[in-house]
């Protein structure tokens, strides 16, 4: 059975398909995991290409790396709808951003989503992240998402409604691709840079909303006891969707990636 986002997994053993019974919800199903990389050989990378006239975040490089794992296995794209499992037919990523303007003592939040297609590479990662924050961080500006979400809370009773009829269409795989592409819940991850607001990483709970079965938070980095810079993940993920060996070969590929920006961060 197929869904506008996804394709039903067939062929997996019968104890991966009964796991989503036993825990049919993300949050009964959610790992965690701190993953800490070297990013002196990143930052010596992303300051050679600034002086080319490139304009790339750390931010960027781990979307990208992430994008790579996946890349590298199909398997952690996946995700859990009414107690089955789908493979996810594209790759994207949400974040939220803060839109600052002069007027505002406090910064206005938005969450926004950006696709990655294949054959992309890490400066056309950084520059859709680029567009789609140029696009957003105007404080009057709206995008669909703020739009929508106006449009449910103008109403007395609508938001209970209209979210409730959500969820059911999304349980059944009839929920709109219009709707999909808007939601930045239905994503193959959600990242928070706290390194931008000056925090560390923390462990983000996994949505039971929408589709996204890993969260990653990046902490500020810092310099271990050997001078060296490091970054710290904290990662939510959705143990339901492949096996453990999966998920750690694909995290020792992101460090890799993470770690040799210049030999990894090319085509994805």
């Amino acid at each position: 059975m197929g869904r506008p986002d996804g394709t039903l997994v067939k062929g997996i053993p019968a104890f991966d398909t009964l796991i989503p019974h036993v825990m049919n919800r993300r949050c009964d199903a959610t790992n965690f995991a701190k993953v800490e990389i070297d990013i002196t050989n990143l930052q010596a990378y992303l300051g050679k290409l600034r002086a080319e006239g490139h304009r790339v975040g750390i931010m960027d490089a781990t979307i990208a790396a992430f994008a790579f794992m996946i890349k590298k296995r199909p398997e952690i794209n996946r995700f859990v709808v009414n107690k089955k499992i789908y493979q996810r037919n594209h790759t994207c990523v949400s974040f939220v951003m803060l839109k600052r303007g002069q007027e505002q003592e406090e910064p206005i939040e938005t969450v926004v989503k950006v696709y990655i297609e294949p054959g992309d590479d890490l400066l056309t990662i950084s520059r859709k992240v680029r567009e789609t924050i140029k696009e957003n961080e105007q404080p009057q500006t709206q995008n669909n998402v703020d739009r929508f979400v106006d449009k449910i809370m103008a109403l007395p009773l609508l938001p209970g409604f209209l979210v409730g009829g959500i969820k059911l269409m999304d349980r059944y795989g009839i929920l709109p691709k219009s709707i999909i592409k808007l939601s930045p819940f239905h994503a193959s991850m959600f990242i928070s840079n706290l390194a931008s607001i000056r925090m560390d990483y923390l462990y983000h709970h996994l949505y039971e909303f929408g589709t996204a079965s890993l969260f990653a938070t990046l902490g500020k980095p810092k310099k271990d006891s050997n001078a060296k810079r490091t970054m710290m993940l904290g990662v939510s993920i959705d143990e339901r969707i492949c096996k453990g060996a999966i998920w750690a070969k694909a995290f020792f590929e992101f460090k890799q990636c993470i770690e040799n920006p210049e030999k990894f961060m090319g085509e994805l």
